[in-house]
């Protein structure tokens, strides 16, 4: 009888537990919706602390911390959740997002096996062909990687994240104009994507149209004022286009986010040198040699 009894006391503890795994898994999906990712991860935690077998657990831990940058973390969840259950089983999307992880750890070869793993199991699946495509970029493979992006556009021509890829292959291949009109579809469909603009404005700036490229970048700087290479790059433009002085300005809030940025000091060098600063212009160039900017040696024998 005592044996029977402490059963039933394991199974009413073993459902409370389940239970509680349960409100707390919906805690957590609720803050990862909300993009407390932190917060997410924490109640991840305690769901598998009472439910070590929680697989959807794992993979939305795995979600939350893909978005907090710790992709090792990420990659340590998805492959737990991938052990726990057979390919037939399981969504592609999984070995699509294994993949992402891969591509941030510029593992590129095993990105392409679980990109390749996914589209195998679902052919029309657009993501995953924008990251195998985006994969064969990394590697150099221009032609397929335009035929998998291309593809992803073909199925979903609303897919932002395609048209912005597209704009990355052909911007690679040196088709400028091309590249303005993917990056501008792409801009279309989701305008909150800094990197869209600043990436526009590199195209512009390489068919030599500053005035536009200057309005990218600008763009981009009101998303995220805290990066000192968007500041330099709109810097370069506005001096390309006649305008030194604000070129200065541009350069020196470069420094003032980042003291050790060198090509700040290497591009306000020259601009300041074109002003005929020369000795403001030697300074700088001794500071980004200094710093390890390849370009600002040339330069310096002009400063003796």
């Amino acid at each position: 009888m005592k044996k029977i009894t402490f059963f039933l006391i394991g199974i009413i503890a073993f459902a409370a537990c389940t239970n509680k795994a349960d409100e707390l898994y919906k805690q957590a999906v609720t803050k990862l919706n909300a993009h407390d990712f932190q917060g997410a991860i924490a109640k991840f935690d305690s769901v598998i602390l009472l439910d070590d077998k929680n697989m959807l657990a794992y993979i939305n831990r795995g979600n939350a911390k893909f978005d907090v940058d710790d992709f090792e973390g990420s990659l340590a969840d998805y492959n737990k959740a991938i052990s726990m259950s057979s390919d037939k089983d399981l969504d592609p999307g999984i070995y699509c997002n294994r993949a992402d992880v891969y591509w941030q750890l510029e593992k590129f070869d095993e990105a392409m096996k679980d990109y390749t793993k996914a589209i195998d199991m679902k052919p029309d699946y657009d993501s995953a062909l924008v990251g195998r495509g985006k994969t064969f970029l990394a590697m150099g493979d221009f032609v397929n990687a335009k035929t998998d992006i291309e593809k992803a556009i073909t199925i979903n021509n609303g897919n932002a994240s395609a048209h912005y890829a597209l704009g990355d292959v052909v911007y690679n291949l040196k088709d400028y104009e091309l590249s303005i009109l993917e990056y501008t579809k792409a801009i279309e469909l989701k305008s909150t994507e800094m990197i869209y603009f600043l990436d526009r404005g590199d195209a512009y700036y390489m068919v030599e149209n500053f005035d536009k490229a200057v309005a990218d970048y600008s763009k981009a700087i009101e998303m995220n004022p805290q990066l000192p290479a968007t500041y330099v790059l709109r810097g370069d433009a506005l001096d390309d286009s006649g305008k030194p002085s604000e070129a200065i300005e541009d350069y020196n809030k470069a420094i003032a986010i980042d003291s050790l940025y060198a090509s700040a000091y290497y591009n306000r060098g020259v601009t300041l040198k074109k002003m005929g600063d020369k000795k403001s212009a030697c300074a700088d160039f001794i500071k980004a040699d200094g710093l390890g900017d390849e370009n600002a040696a040339g330069y310096l024998k002009d400063c003796k």
